[in-house]
């Protein structure tokens, strides 16, 4: 009598540790591979969060936001899962940014928690600044730069597997302003 009840019950725990180790390879794997399209909207909605929160910033710095575009040594291949045709990226972009003075900056970073807060976002304290996890996974940053010390906002979509369409001219690579397509002066000569 009681066979019957564990045989059943260790062929449903095996079938579900089964599905649940096919998820963590896929996971390990970069996700399901998705088309061309949908990572260039992934690229448009990473540099959209970027910009969006150019926008809110206040005071505000002075110039236009002009993007530019930066590579990922994290979201690569290591283990060799994917397969012909298959690439990944994860689309990162930064934000120069001119305020007049390291006040308006400082005042900028608190301005921004407070509208992050009061938008119910989670506020990690950054050294030099301030960060939080928008919409689709896109963490966006607004520090004082690792290497210079002058203020950017940066803005990082996830690491995303996609599958190079036959015939389609998108790279991310030579995408620098991440508007999702390759212009003709972005083209490499």
């Amino acid at each position: 009598m009681k066979s019957k009840i564990v045989v059943p019950a260790l062929s449903v725990a095996l079938v579900a540790l089964f599905g649940l180790v096919a998820k963590g390879c896929e996971t390990m794997q970069g996700g399901p591979v998705r088309s061309t399209d949908e990572f260039r909207e992934h690229v448009r909605a990473t540099t959209r969060a970027g910009e969006d929160v150019f926008h809110a910033l206040s005071p505000a710095p002075s110039g236009l936001p002009w993007a530019s575009q930066e590579g990922s040594p994290s979201c690569v291949d290591d283990f060799g899962f994917d397969g012909t045709g298959v690439t990944r990226d994860e689309p990162s972009f930064t934000w120069d940014l001119d305020f007049a003075s390291d006040t308006d900056f400082r005042e900028a970073v608190a301005s921004l928690r407070s509208v992050w807060r009061e938008d119910g976002r989670t506020v990690e304290e950054i050294e030099n600044g301030i960060a939080t996890t928008v919409d689709d996974g896109i963490r966006v940053t607004l520090h004082l730069g690792y290497y210079d010390g002058e203020p950017e906002l940066r803005a990082e979509g996830s690491c995303m597997r996609y599958r190079d369409e036959y015939g389609d001219e998108y790279d991310y690579m030579f995408d620098d302003n991440g508007d999702g397509t390759v212009d003709e002066h972005e083209r490499p000569t």
